[in-house]
């Protein structure tokens, strides 16, 4: 087995529980490494820290498994830990039927996620060693949940590309099925496995049904960057007497109108096509106010060199945002960028704000991902959603 050494920085990371180590962290290499290989890792003096996949054609070089040298890589190791996962869903946070069941690092499972939708689970691999034991991990899921009869595999998107792997998107295991409904606080929702990411966006939740006791009937909603509708039909069937949601796939807000049918919602409901940017001027050119407006773009910075570009595209919607936002009213902000902190995403904020003329005040605690997306304290990049609700009034 090939070997690794790294420098002091990295092994203070991995001493406080770190998992993942990044090229640069190397110091020296032992033996060939091929991408998905299993290789150990030792500090720069020789002391052995543990067992985990390389991949030398990645920014990730390594992702640590275990720090025992004598526990095997095997299905069984991986059976294990998605079955204290599961536990930890259930028993802990009580979910029942629709959550993340496994987040990479912070269950100890890095480069595996996976999202239950009932009797479907969603699998999204992002390294290579762990797609080496693709087969084990989908048997190992249906063995810890007997509910779950459908594994489908959802491996797409920029984290495989980078990975040098495939882009696959199928049933892998059990019954041919794609889509199911979750029930979340008030609403209901279709999930369809085709859609982006594992099928839905879980990490929004907790703040989706938060937002559900700030609408007292009666108010105009605003829910741009909507996907399938996520905030605005939690707004619509919370009593909001109009909504407006824009997104610039015509498939998502294709789903979305599935999803306010759904509900019940539909005639509350308006849907509007095209880039947020340009629907938002044209608002403020009508002189159009709401009463709430939630602003849950995608990730404008996917890596550190972005952040410059990728904070004014946050400040430039938060602006437009907040000038549709009546005097009074409320707006839910959001970021799902890694690389931007809650502190810079706050910055970003009372910036917009003043060139804006608003008054911010908190009327929720800072507010993250739903806890089935567990933040593992030793390691920053298992933390990456910010949402803030904020009060907005008019600078007089």
């Amino acid at each position: 087995m090939a070997k690794v050494y790294i420098d002091a920085q990295a092994y203070r990371a991995i001493e406080k529980g770190a998992m993942i180590i990044f090229k640069k962290g190397i110091v020296r290499t032992e033996g060939e490494i091929k991408p998905g290989d299993v290789v150990e890792v030792y500090s720069r003096g020789g002391k052995f820290l543990g067992k985990g996949f390389a991949n030398p054609n990645s920014n990730i070089m390594i992702r640590l498994l275990t720090k025992d040298k004598d526990t095997e890589i095997n299905k069984e190791l991986f059976k294990e830990r998605i079955r204290k996962a599961n536990e930890y869903r259930k028993n802990i946070l009580g979910y029942n039927t629709a959550y993340r069941m496994v987040y990479g690092e912070a269950d100890y499972l890095p480069g595996l996620i996976v999202d239950r939708f009932n009797d479907i689970a969603s699998l999204q691999i992002s390294s290579a060693g762990m797609e080496r034991f693709k087969m084990d991990v989908a048997e190992a899921i249906l063995e810890v949940e007997p509910e779950i009869e459908t594994i489908f595999e959802k491996n797409t998107g920029r984290s495989r590309r980078r990975e040098g792997l495939p882009e696959i998107e199928r049933v892998l295991l059990g019954k041919e099925k794609y889509r199911t409904i979750i029930e979340e606080g008030q609403a209901k929702f279709i999930v369809d496995m085709r859609g982006q990411k594992t099928g839905f966006f879980l990490d929004q939740r907790e703040n989706r049904i938060a937002l559900e006791k700030y609408i007292k009937g009666g108010e105009r909603v605003l829910d741009v960057f909507t996907y399938t509708g996520g905030f605005a039909i939690h707004a619509a069937v919370a009593g909001a007497e109009k909504v407006v949601a824009v997104d610039k796939s015509p498939a998502a807000i294709e789903q979305a109108k599935e999803n306010a049918k759904l509900n019940g919602v539909e005639d509350k409901m308006d849907f509007l096509v095209g880039s947020a940017f340009g629907i938002m001027e044209k608002m403020q050119k009508k002189g159009e106010k709401f009463d709430i407006v939630i602003l849950d773009p995608p990730a404008f910075v996917q890596h550190e060199k972005d952040l410059k570009r990728g904070l004014r595209a946050y400040f430039n919607v938060n602006y437009q945002g907040l000038k549709l936002v009546k005097d009074g009213g409320i707006l839910v902000t959001a970021s799902c960028s890694q690389h931007v902190d809650m502190q810079m995403f706050k910055d970003m904020v009372i910036a917009a704000a003043a060139k804006a003329g608003k008054f911010l005040k908190m009327v929720e605690p800072y507010r993250t991902q739903a806890p089935d997306h567990p933040i593992l304290m030793a390691s920053k990049d298992t933390e990456y959603l910010k949402c803030l609700f904020l009060h907005v009034e008019d600078m007089k």
